[in-house]
């Protein structure tokens, strides 16, 4: 075994840069356990710098294109892997990308649990771990209400999860209920209590006694066909104002803010925010594409939801989640937004009955509950007086 060297954290954990989700989770985690364990260190590991630049470039670029542009193919994809076993090829082939440079990682860093935020990373640990190289316990944190063989691996020590029905679905997959924990989908510690300034209302230029509708579409603002929703909108004479926020989406950005020149109702366009919080408290209505994190902010603040087209896979089941629950809505179309947004503004019944269905699945304190069971894996790890059994083949 050869000798450490660098700097060590009490916990890793594993994300991938693929949207802004995975790393909002990954960032509400670290700082739950900061707040229970103050002198600890915790660190974020990005899993795609593991990986040769130009590699990570392409695959970046590859998802961004598709999802964009072949959501088809997303599909199909998506559905082609979904049940997968772990010890099948394919998963046998990604369980090798990065694994060198993931073994140095924690090699020098020496953490007393590991969690991942990210499918990949967590098949190459738990391969890592079958194989003897680690002892260090791994959790992972599954993002969505989807069911994916890439989230199930075997050596995986414990599952943080978002709601009970994913419990229950890898139960049925023989994972040991003592591995599973619901405590919901971590999230920024904004997300537990009101946080709007009262004055957010003059900063952005709205009204406080209107009907407010907020638009995102993740942190690459992929909401579809926002341009003509709002354009359709703004020509209206309805009791109503927007909040529109395009994340990194600067050629979107920059047509809204051409529509809200010459809107009817107030209309403020924003880029990537870090107060989602405060424009979800202040907001009646949340027009979105079911991204996981976002879908678990709007319950945490009682936010109904109103659905328009999202992602093929996970997104999709997360609409059914939702659906269920009676907490939002969908649109086929874009004239069915308009029209459900008009429904609900000429009938406020329908967004109360959804805001009341959603304490069952509102879990705004997931990122503490997480927190501490991370915590005390690494203590009971600890305890245990295990050493850290780490080899660099």
């Amino acid at each position: 075994m050869a000798s450490r060297t660098g700097t060590g954290c009490d916990v890793l954990i594993f994300s991938a840069s693929y949207g802004a989700g995975h790393y909002q989770v990954s960032n509400a985690l670290a700082t739950a356990i900061k707040q229970q364990r103050p002198d600890w260190n915790v660190e974020i590991c990005d899993f795609l710098n593991l990986m040769n630049p130009v590699f990570k470039q392409t695959l970046l670029f590859g998802y961004h294109q598709v999802i964009k542009h072949f959501s088809t193919g997303y599909k199909w994809f998506y559905e082609v892997t979904r049940h997968l076993p772990p010890d099948s090829r394919w998963q046998r082939m990604l369980n090798q990308m990065g694994k060198q440079k993931l073994l140095k990682a924690i090699y020098h860093r020496s953490p007393s649990v590991i969690v991942c935020t990210f499918p990949h990373p967590a098949g190459v640990l738990s391969y890592i771990k079958s194989r003897g190289y680690i002892n260090i316990p791994l959790i992972t944190v599954i993002t969505d209400v989807a069911f994916h063989s890439q989230w199930i691996h075997p050596c995986v020590d414990a599952y943080i999860l978002a709601a009970d029905v994913v419990a229950k679905y890898l139960k049925r997959k023989g994972i040991p209920p003592s591995r599973l924990y619901v405590t919901g989908l971590p999230l920024r510690q904004e997300f537990m209590a009101p946080c709007h300034d009262p004055s957010i209302w003059e900063r952005y230029g709205l009204k406080q006694d209107l009907f407010t509708l907020l638009m995102m579409g993740g942190g690459c603002g992929l909401l579809s066909d926002t341009e003509y929703i709002c354009e359709t909108l703004a020509k209206l004479d309805l009791p109503m104002q927007i909040i529109a926020v395009t994340g990194t989406n600067y050629a979107l950005a920059k047509k809204l803010k051409d529509i809200s020149q010459h809107s009817k109702m107030p209309f403020c366009v924003l880029g990537y925010v870090d107060n989602v919080a405060e424009l979800m408290e202040i907001s009646h209505l949340l027009l979105t594409k079911a991204g996981g994190v976002t879908i678990f902010e709007a319950l945490a603040k009682k936010l109904p939801m109103l659905i328009y087209k999202p992602l093929p896979g996970h997104e999709q089941t997360n609409v059914r989640f939702l659906l269920r629950y009676k907490v939002a809505m969908q649109a086929n179309d874009a004239d069915e937004v308009i029209k459900t947004i008009i429904d609900c503004i000429n009938d406020p019944s329908i967004l109360k009955s959804m805001a009341q269905a959603m304490e069952p699945i509102s879990k705004p304190f997931a990122a503490r509950d997480a927190a501490h069971i991370i915590v005390q894996m690494a203590e009971n790890y600890r305890n245990a007086s295990q050493q850290p059994e780490l080899f660099i083949s």
